[in-house]
């Protein structure tokens, strides 16, 4: 199923985790991605979505649901380098890439 791959903050230094997004992001992913963000619930979190081509709707309500924690809890979470597909995918669906992220992190290094 889903094999994101996630590098594990290191809190001394204040780098945040990181998770590289599936490149095909089917609803099988969607589980898997919810276990990984559990995970470092609480903790700063880069998504990198550079290498998306494609994202079902339940993988974005999971990147939804947990941009809404994140902002709840005030922790950063942020999409970095998102895909062309990636995007298109958000637009599709009338979302924009600011919900998927905390409020104070909503642009893109």
């Amino acid at each position: 199923m889903g094999t994101e791959t996630a590098q594990t903050a290191d809190p001394a230094s204040g780098t945040p985790s990181r998770i590289q997004l599936e490149a095909r992001m089917s609803v099988q992913h969607a589980p898997a991605l919810l276990e990984s963000l559990q995970a470092l619930r609480g903790e700063p979190v880069d998504l990198d979505a550079s290498g998306v081509i494609a994202v079902s709707t339940p993988c974005l309500q999971v990147l939804l649901a947990a941009g809404e924690d994140w902002r709840d809890t005030g922790h950063r979470l942020r999409i970095i380098d998102p895909s062309t597909d990636f995007l298109m995918a958000l637009d599709h669906l009338g979302i924009s890439l600011d919900a998927l992220q905390s409020r104070e992190n909503t642009t893109c290094p």
